[in-house]
């Protein structure tokens, strides 16, 4: 290794050690990049974090089965656009191959079309299939006796709301000495329940939760629509602490200067870099991590990111007056696509202001800031500015779709997100403006997950997403169960990421099976695998005031900025940012990018099948008869960028 390159065995050496680093910038011209100070010279919110190892009893509360919650009285529904294509075509006078081509395959022919022309015959089919949709929905209401609006959204999709007398179950949690608080409405929901043969107007009207399975069956019977299912909701799987104040962040001044478009070479200066110890070569030797994902390797090899590159998050929005993120420039205007304000908690439906609002369940707990966690390891986080943490692509342009709110997200905003992020659909906020997303995404992260069969409205609009050259990148789960059991891990054309842990073994809550595609950093709350005495989780932007401290003194702090955190959810967004690199770097898109992640970038797995803990696993078979080692299906293999790097030319 060349002296002027920065040597990857300084990671393993105490936080505070000042690391040396150096860089090419630009079109291959040497630039000198200062290397990050020691932290007791950082201010201290570029420093302080929260984390500590958690205990091995509270493993069993995290993998308890959890209900399946609807939003009562809401069904979603989808118009048959792809069948109306065809025969607005011919209606607006395009010619018969073009026509011939819609019948034969629908949206995949729509792509195909120059602009303006696909986009005025979708709109076209659209407002034709959604109007008769909302007649025929309203007709087979009123046959059932029950009242309700049908409301048309953007992408064919429609929400049937139901009126009744009945009050709807409010959830509610109640920590130690803590008031019983109301959170938005929900029901538990049994897909094996049936409306009855016989049931009265009286039940109907004063049972919530039976006029929606009685509504569902009786517009799915008619089969006059795409789909026909609940409005699910949907969780960002965060666990979270007993309550705090939230913080509030204050931005950091100016804006610094705009990278720009790709970066080469080099390590970034970021002082907490030392304990992202998931971007490091994978290995057991000096600078290495036995969980790392090779990003280290591939930074200083290959393009360290460009902003021609655009991720969408659908997440919880992000906070953008995070320190490490106001002034970094990778952050391109997002969304707000939830509809409900109760569960928004900002006081207004669909805007453009993707800021993350809140999330909290409960009096006893606070705003996760999943979102924010999520895009700073992908890149939204501020990479070599001598703050905070790196992100996993130092330029890219991250788009923040807000979908999960006060304890989680509907499935019809999730569908709206998915849409508006790949620019399938526009969104229309409450004044009945088109939003349109000026950066459609090539690549989509989903770290959130519903126990339900991939929902067919999600099916479609990841479908559409894909026909647009979008990858989409999905969490597997966090209940150590098979993924199968959870949308969006069980849907097609979507790339499922398991979690893997420090050691390099699958993490012991990670969902698993033949459904999942490849492993990448997720963590371990419970454990230090290299007695750092921090936990050996994943390290990112989230502002917090629970269990802040100075890592210089180990003094407690009143709040800090970032947060080490497990889950399937950070493995995804490791996944987005490997193929923001990748796409950097190729140039590729789509499926050719999709190739490339697992011809280039992953380390396979013996008979796919990757290692787990038999002591934490109760279901897992041994390897070998008596062993303490277990296995689990858990896809091709992990995430290796160093494996891409080795392929590319010394800088």
């Amino acid at each position: 290794m060349s002296q002027r390159r920065w040597s990857f065995a300084a990671l393993a050496l105490a936080p505070l050690l000042a690391l040396a680093a150096c860089g090419r910038i630009g079109g291959g011209e040497e630039a000198a990049a200062p290397g990050p100070a020691p932290l007791e010279q950082v201010p201290l919110e570029a420093r302080a974090l929260s984390g500590a190892v958690q205990p091995q009893a509270d493993i069993a509360a995290l993998l308890a089965p959890e209900p399946v919650l609807v939003a009562p009285g809401e069904i979603v529904i989808g118009a048959r656009v792809e069948q109306a294509l065809a025969e607005t075509a011919r209606e607006m006078g395009l010619a018969g191959n073009v026509v011939r081509a819609l019948r034969a395959s629908g949206e995949e022919a729509l792509t195909q079309l120059p602009e303006p022309m696909g986009a005025q015959v979708r709109a076209a089919a659209e407002a034709k299939a959604s109007q008769a949709a909302r007649n025929a929905a309203r007709d087979e209401l009123s046959r059932l006796g029950i009242q309700g609006a049908v409301n048309v959204r953007p992408g064919g999709v429609l929400i049937v709301s139901l009126a009744s007398s009945a009050s709807p179950l409010r959830l509610a949690q109640q920590g130690a000495g803590a008031a019983v608080a109301e959170m938005p409405p929900a029901i538990e929901w049994n897909e094996a329940d049936r409306c009855p043969r016989i049931v009265t107007q009286a039940q109907l009207e004063n049972d919530v939760a039976l006029a929606t399975r009685c509504a569902i069956q009786r517009l799915q019977a008619s089969r006059q629509f795409a789909y026909v299912e609940p409005n699910y909701i949907a969780s960002s799987g965060f666990i979270r602490p007993p309550q705090r104040t939230p913080p509030q962040p204050q931005a950091s001044g100016a804006a610094s200067p705009a990278p720009p478009e790709a970066q080469h070479g080099g390590m970034p200066n970021d002082p907490l870099l030392s304990l992202q110890w998931h971007y490091r070569p994978r290995g057991t030797g000096a600078g290495q991590s036995a969980g790392g994902a090779g990003f280290m390797a591939f930074w200083e090899r290959a393009q360290t990111g460009s902003r021609a590159v655009r991720v969408a998050v659908i997440d919880t929005g992000i906070d953008l007056t995070h320190p490490d993120i106001a002034a970094s420039g990778n952050v391109a205007p997002g969304i707000d696509l939830i509809a409900n304000t109760e569960r928004g908690g900002d006081g207004d439906g669909v805007d453009a202001d993707a800021q993350d609002a809140g999330d909290r369940c409960g009096a006893a707990a606070e705003n996760s800031y999943h979102g924010t966690h999520v895009a700073g390891t992908i890149g939204a986080a501020a990479s070599n500015d001598r703050v905070g943490v790196a992100g996993g692509a130092w330029a890219v342009t991250v788009v923040p779709v807000r979908v999960l709110g006060r304890c989680g997200g509907e499935l019809a905003d999730i569908v709206s997100g998915i849409r508006w992020a790949a620019g399938v659909s526009p969104a229309i906020n409450g004044a009945g403006e088109q939003i349109i997303n000026r950066n459609p995404a090539d690549i989509i992260n989903l770290s959130l997950s519903l126990q339900a069969p991939c929902p067919a409205s999600m099916q479609a609009a990841i479908d559409a997403a894909v026909a647009r050259n979008a990858v989409v990148v999905v969490a597997a789960g966090n209940k150590a169960n098979r993924s199968a059991l959870y949308a969006p891990a069980n849907c097609n054309n979507v790339i499922v990421v398991g979690a893997s842990d420090g050691r390099g073994a699958l993490a012991f809550y990670s969902n698993f099976g033949p459904e999942l595609d490849l492993l990448a950093p997720g963590g371990d709350m419970f454990a230090d695998a290299d007695g750092d005495g921090r936990p050996d989780g994943i390290l990112s932007t989230r502002a917090t005031t629970a269990g802040c401290y100075d890592p210089v003194n180990q003094n407690a702090t009143e709040r800090c900025y970032y947060s080490f955190l497990q889950g399937a959810s950070m493995a995804a967004p490791h996944v987005s940012a490997a193929l923001a690199l990748l796409a950097a770097q190729s140039g590729l898109r789509g499926r050719q990018l999709e190739d490339a992640l697992f011809t280039r970038a992953v380390s396979p797995h013996p008979q796919h099948f990757a290692e787990i803990e038999c002591a934490r696993s109760q279901n897992a078979f041994p390897l070998t008869l008596g062993a303490p080692t277990c296995g689990r299906p858990s896809g091709r293999g992990d995430l290796d960028l160093a494996l891409a790097a080795r392929s590319l030319p010394t800088p």
